[in-house]
């Protein structure tokens, strides 16, 4: 099975695919150097329906600066909404897709489930990992709830490993870890091949590689009921 990987970055969204059994291919507008599958650097919006067509799969994760809390900031003012846009060509692919990006955009997207690191057990030196994202999609996606400890949380963004009390929804303590913070960055995310700077903006693969069994399933059962 074939999956395109739209707005792919540096590749966490694709990792999990790959692991759930997708071979992946991704795109984006950005020279990607360390995507860990093929890649092709282009406009994912322009891309020719013919070549779209040719995956049994979509996941898109179109930019989210322009639906996040911090839209308003300087260099995300402006920025694009595109999951309209996204959609309506995933859409007219006929292709199962996932649409991935913050949960600030749940007011532009179409019954997403919502993720969590504490589904999936992730963090690092001792704090969890929530990192909560919304993904719509055409078929149906089960999630389970969160998983919220009340504990210490470590957040990645803005090219840092952030640690944070939960419990206060602010910092809690100095950001001091053992190995700095790639080390805790990598262990969060699981996503050793990564920067700090493109782990803050990426998916866990622990979520893909869920969504991907999925998506699986659900190609394979419908291709059982056209045999």
């Amino acid at each position: 099975m074939r999956l395109l990987d739209l707005f792919c970055c540096a590749g966490g969204a694709a990792m999990g695919y790959h692991q759930a059994g997708f071979d992946i291919v991704g795109v984006d507008l950005d020279p990607q150097p360390r995507y860990p599958f093929a890649f092709i650097q282009h406009d994912a919006l322009t891309l020719d329906m013919r070549f779209i067509r040719s995956f049994d799969a979509i996941h898109a994760s179109p930019p989210c600066q322009g639906y996040s809390s911090m839209r308003h900031a300087p260099g995300a003012k402006g920025a694009p909404l595109l999951i309209d846009r996204t959609r309506d060509m995933l859409e007219a692919s006929g292709l199962p897709y996932i649409i991935e990006n913050v949960e600030t955009a749940g007011w532009s997207m179409r019954d997403p489930v919502l993720l969590c690191g504490t589904m999936f057990g992730l963090g690092a030196q001792g704090c969890e990992l929530h990192r909560h994202r919304l993904f719509e999609s055409n078929i149906e996606l089960v999630a389970s709830s969160c998983q919220h400890s009340g504990g210490p949380v470590v957040g990645v963004y803005g090219g840092h490993a952030r640690k944070r009390s939960a419990k206060h929804g602010g910092r809690g303590t100095r950001d001091v870890w053992e190995g700095g913070h790639k080390a805790a960055a990598r262990e969060a995310m699981g996503m050793d091949w990564a920067t700090l700077n493109e782990m803050s903006e990426a998916i866990p693969p622990a979520y893909t590689e869920a969504l991907g069994v999925q998506l699986l399933d659900f190609i394979k059962s419908q291709r059982r009921q056209a045999a």
